[in-house]
């Protein structure tokens, strides 16, 4: 399938979930991200979820991490809309969170913090197919960002549904995953 057909089919799925279906969805995606091997990392960017497009919640990512592995940054990102470029900012005293005009949450002041290769980045997307590709909602925003992290830096996506086969538009601008965290197992791919 194409990106545009699988942005709206997976925006409906999404939207059709029960309020008892997501929150049990978002435990087991937790319970899989636990199983992560943290050994190394010393940051892991995550995305701030928009609980009206029913985005997995991050929010039991951060507090597990802050609670089980309080020595990793946890940093969060801050959208360009002129650039379509992403800055990061650490979760700490100094951080400021609000929602744009888009009402997606992000830093609106704290201190920048930039990924180095012993980071995990946590990506969203609404899609994904058996070898890694994503679609996210089409900005590019996640593209670009992936691309200039460093050699090493782990890029997880979390998706509530199983893969697709393919993703016959994906392109050689589009980053592959390296692995991908759905409720019942984490699956890695080839790059």
């Amino acid at each position: 399938m194409q990106k545009q057909e699988l942005r709206k089919i997976y925006l409906e799925k999404r939207s059709q979930l029960s309020e008892a279906a997501y929150q049990s969805l978002n435990q087991q995606l937790l319970q899989q991200f636990i199983t992560l091997n943290f050994a190394g990392i010393t940051a892991v960017h995550l995305f701030l979820p928009m609980p009206r497009t029913k985005e997995p919640d991050t929010g039991l990512l951060i507090n597990y991490l802050q609670k089980e592995h309080s020595h990793i940054k946890r940093v969060f990102p801050k959208a360009n809309f002129n650039t379509k470029t992403l800055v990061n900012y650490a979760d700490d005293e100094q951080l400021i969170i609000a929602e744009n005009k888009f009402g997606i949450p992000e830093p609106i002041s704290g201190n920048q913090f930039f990924i180095d290769k012993n980071s995990m980045v946590i990506v969203p997307l609404l899609a994904f197919d058996l070898t890694g590709n994503r679609v996210g909602y089409g900005g590019g925003f996640y593209d670009r960002f992936l691309a200039g992290c460093a050699v090493g830096t782990r890029f997880i996506g979390l998706s509530f549904f199983e893969p697709v086969d393919l993703i016959e538009d994906a392109d050689k601008l589009d980053v592959k995953l390296h692995s991908c965290i759905t409720p019942g197992k984490t699956l890695s791919f080839q790059r």
